[in-house]
């Protein structure tokens, strides 16, 4: 991959990271390990979510929590992130990082420049527009896959010169690494398993969207497949509360985080409203839909290489499961999703070589 660095490098070793989601829990635990390995000082910080904490926690992700999202309306949100800004700033001069490195965290992006701290930015998700045009144009750097073209961080001010691309899709920083994760459900063995991921209600990117998809979605479900061990997977109290409500009695809904990853390999077939799972099971050969209210250059990829359906609706997304469900598709799934995998290098290691040899200013 183009790797647009000059030759002249300065050895890092103090990092600050930022850690705001489940996914980001498991793609930096890597990257710290990698660069505490080699010598350097990390401080990693995150905010108080529900599936954040006990998610580290479980991976042995020591953080350090400062402040929290503020919910789902804007103005809570600014006014949360100010708070938590004030609150951080004090905890990052003492630690005195030489780079920072995060997804898209605002917080972690102007208190980097407000410091003089370059701002690496590792992210995938150029459709989150919000939050990119938070974060990106205060950043330095961004690491993004390769499938992503140029173009589409052009919006944010990002340009070829300041991007650097890696042949893999994230859930390759942690799915090419030993995992000895406990299920903590207890499933009928003698059922297929149907998992299903919530949309992230609360991201800026789903304003517009329909609120009402995801019951759509699980109603239809539990309407066609009463026979099956059926999974749902919340991301905020709300959406848990709202979806043990109408679901409880058909649906098993954990009220804990569970080890995702644990989860995908016994299961039969997923059902995506959201980005990473979707890519993470299709990388682990579980064959793969896609429920989610817009298009990625990610589940582009892998529908290309027949990981992944898309389903607009409801009976589409009914009939894909019967499809994967009526024979067994998981073999086959298996061998291209380990052929992929194996041919992807490791995201977590070229971000670590990236902060520990930041390349000097022009």
């Amino acid at each position: 991959m183009t790797q647009n660095v000059p030759n002249k490098q300065l050895a890092v070793g103090r990092v600050w990271v930022d850690v705001l989601t489940p996914k980001q829990v498991l793609f930096f635990k890597p990257v710290v390990d990698l660069i505490k390995k080699k010598g350097g000082a990390v401080l990693a910080t995150s905010r108080h979510y529900r599936e954040v904490e006990p998610l580290a926690k479980m991976h042995g992700f020591d953080l350090t929590y400062v402040g929290e999202r503020g919910g789902k309306e804007r103005d809570l949100q600014l006014k949360a992130s100010l708070e938590r800004q004030q609150n951080l700033l004090p905890l990052v001069e003492s630690f005195a990082p030489e780079v920072s490195v995060s997804v898209a965290s605002a917080d972690c992006a102007r208190i980097s420049f407000g410091l003089g701290i370059r701002h690496v930015a590792v992210n995938d998700s150029p459709h989150s527009v919000v939050a990119g045009k938070l974060s990106l144009p205060l950043s330095y750097h961004l690491l993004t896959p390769w499938i992503i073209p140029y173009s589409a961080w052009g919006v944010f001010g990002m340009t070829r010169r300041n991007i650097t691309r890696y042949r893999a899709l994230d859930p390759a920083a942690w799915l090419k690494r030993p995992h000895d994760g406990n299920l903590g459900l207890t499933l009928d063995k003698n059922r297929k398993t149907i998992v299903v991921r919530l949309e992230e209600s609360y991201a800026p990117y789903m304003r517009g969207t329909s609120e009402s998809w995801g019951d759509t979605v699980l109603g239809r479900l539990a309407e066609d497949f009463k026979d099956c061990n059926l999974v749902a997977l919340c991301r905020y109290e709300d959406q848990l509360e709202s979806i043990k409500e109408k679901y409880g009695e058909t649906f098993i809904i954990p009220d804990e985080v569970i080890d995702g990853t644990a989860l995908l390999k016994v299961s039969d077939v997923f059902v995506g409203m959201g980005g990473t799972m979707s890519v993470e099971a299709a990388l682990q050969g579980v064959p793969t839909i896609s429920a989610f209210q817009g298009d990625l250059y990610t589940e582009r990829y892998l529908t290309s290489k027949g990981l992944l359906a898309r389903g607009r609706d409801a009976k589409t997304i009914s009939r894909l499961v019967k499809r994967f469900l009526t024979k067994s598709y998981r073999p086959g799934f298996s061998r291209k999703a380990k052929k992929l995998l194996d041919w992807m290098e490791d995201p977590a290691q070229r971000v670590a070589d990236f902060l520990m040899n930041i390349p000097a200013e022009d």
